[in-house]
């Protein structure tokens, strides 16, 4: 059979400061399912951190020092009491994304105002576990571990995709979107202390919120290794792994990856390198490492119907770290492998 269900999309950071260019690139490349570009190297707030940080309660972010945190030390209640009360009301446009935040995201918006019309369009939210780990109060302690304000971030988040959602349907496109989770690299590390539980809860709150009385595919992203059964567990639609490098540890969990995709699961390959290694690859070598990777999965018992079943492919990352030819060649080479692909014989 033609692999034809196999489209391109990718990470939302690239490191180019010109905003139009960066579009470009975007249209160029990824005609099916295109993304806003982030963009941090243009401006701190693009930082996929602070990017989702806007009317969150008693937020502090220094852009002259770069750095954000929560301060705790003054009178929350008002603060808290005006956030529920938007969050309950589903005041979307209060959780905007400014302009100043996600340039990008404006200028795909005008874009995608004319023809031709892409098949979706995704959008992206920063995870609330990396979220949660990476920002802290004013004392240093990560926010994950303050109950009251992360739940103020698991619901912001949420409204953030919402906000999203609803500039989409205003162009009548449907959405993807993805929750970018690269801390849960280290989960089950020294580093990390949360139960399975304690990740899963908070990521499907997101998914369930998102997908009320939206037609919206919700997939996650983690550039590194992680419990990948952790992520079948959850209510996403579509996992997005690193399979350039991480196909063998993917593969470590054949039971939950057949259940995840036996639900109506699918896979983002993330089989572009996100790195320097790109310049050593092509489509061919690439193609090589794709099939490799399905019939070690095959291997573990994993019907290869149901692998092929539905397909995208993308970089194993975001670019926003890399040089801009760099960047430029990642893009360009998702395209070109997932054209190889889609003719590829099942």
């Amino acid at each position: 059979m033609n692999i034809s269900n196999c489209l391109t999309t990718a990470i939302g950071s690239l490191p180019h400061k010109d905003v139009k260019r960066a579009c470009q690139v975007v249209i160029n490349n990824l005609p099916e399912i295109p993304i806003w570009p982030q963009l941090p190297q243009r401006s701190f707030k693009e930082n996929m951190y602070i990017q989702y940080s806007e009317n969150l309660p008693c937020v502090v972010c220094n852009e002259e020092n770069q750095r954000i945190l929560f301060d705790t030390s003054k009178d929350l209640e008002l603060q808290l009491e005006r956030f529920y009360q938007k969050y309950l009301d589903k005041d979307i446009d209060y959780f905007k994304i400014s302009k100043d935040y996600a340039a990008g995201f404006y200028a795909m918006l005008e874009h995608w105002a004319q023809p031709p019309t892409p098949k979706f369009i995704k959008g992206q939210i920063t995870g609330p576990i990396s979220f949660g780990l990476t920002i802290t109060d004013e004392n240093k302690k990560a926010i994950i571990y303050h109950e009251q304000l992360f739940d103020v971030v698991v619901k912001g988040l949420a409204m953030k995709a919402l906000w999203q959602i609803s500039k989409f349907k205003d162009l009548n496109l449907p959405s993807i979107i993805f929750i970018d989770e690269p801390y849960l690299a280290s989960f089950g590390s020294a580093y990390v202390n949360l139960s399975k539980e304690e990740v899963i809860i908070p990521l499907n709150e997101i998914v369930e919120t998102i997908k009320e009385n939206n037609n919206v595919l919700v997939g996650t992203h983690c550039c590194g290794n992680t419990d990948w059964s952790l992520l079948m567990e959850t209510k996403v639609d579509i996992i997005n792994f690193d399979a350039y490098n991480f196909i063998s540890n993917f593969a470590l969990y054949p039971k939950e990856l057949t259940g995840f995709l036996n639900r109506g699961g699918m896979l983002a390959w993330g089989i572009v390198p996100s790195s320097e290694e790109v310049v050593k690859e092509d489509s061919k070598s690439l193609v090589k490492r794709f099939e490799k990777g399905i019939e070690l999965l095959s291997s573990k018992g994993i019907q290869k119907e149901l692998l092929l079943k539905n397909l995208f492919i993308t970089p194993s990352c975001g670019t926003g770290s890399l040089s801009e030819d760099i960047a430029e060649k990642v893009f360009g080479l998702a395209l070109e492998l997932t054209n190889q692909i889609k003719n590829m014989e099942g």
